[in-house]
């Protein structure tokens, strides 16, 4: 587990320094009936760093599934 979040550590800073930093993905604006969502731009630098967040989440939650069923075997 700590290698894998280690890996993914390191692709996070890669992929923040290798991101142009003013880059931004507007989202254009949606009403539907009384609920409106959008007109903001996000950051291109934040969605990789997302997605490997989400990797991470992923993996630990993994290892503590594991070690709960060790734990159930014994």
């Amino acid at each position: 587990m700590w290698t894998a979040l280690a890996v993914l550590a390191a692709l996070a800073v890669i992929a923040w320094f290798t991101m142009d930093g003013g880059a931004v993905l507007p989202v254009r604006e949606y009403s539907f009936g009384s609920v409106t969502f959008g007109g903001f731009g996000v950051k291109v630098r934040w969605i990789p760093e997302l997605i490997l967040g989400l990797f991470a989440v992923r993996v630990v939650t993994a290892n503590m599934r594991a070690r709960l069923e060790d734990k159930s075997r014994e």
